[in-house]
């Protein structure tokens, strides 16, 4: 059994979103997969970009973005899944005032596996 403090965390700032990472593929056994938590603040956008093996399995803790995917937009709800596949191009915006906060769980993970349009 682990116990996971997110608060115990660092966040590390990319451009347009912060990542928490929260499990590694050591702290899991599973070569390939991370679990981490995004956070897109207030105004920002992280922007298109797609990976061409991993699989991106999302679940939101609130309300406040939308997702657009294959050039689609997404509204999303806090206790939604979005599964973003190989090569499918995604881009996150928070429209509000608030942070856009969301959990993934990366399947097939490498560092180089990051593709931005």
């Amino acid at each position: 059994m682990k116990i996971i403090r997110a608060a115990e965390k660092s966040w590390t700032e990319k451009k347009g979103y912060s990542k928490k990472i929260l499990l590694t593929e050591e702290d899991l056994q599973t070569p390939g997969s991370r679990v981490q938590l995004i956070k897109i603040k207030p105004k920002e956008t992280a922007n298109n970009h797609y990976h061409k093996k991993q699989t991106e399995i999302s679940y939101f803790l609130n309300n406040n973005g939308y997702y657009i995917i294959n050039g689609k937009k997404h509204q999303i709800e806090a206790g939604d899944l979005i599964v973003i596949e190989p090569n499918d191009r995604h881009e996150v915006v928070n429209n509000s005032d608030h942070d856009f906060v969301y959990v993934v769980y990366k399947i097939n993970y490498t560092e180089d596996d990051f593709y931005w349009e």
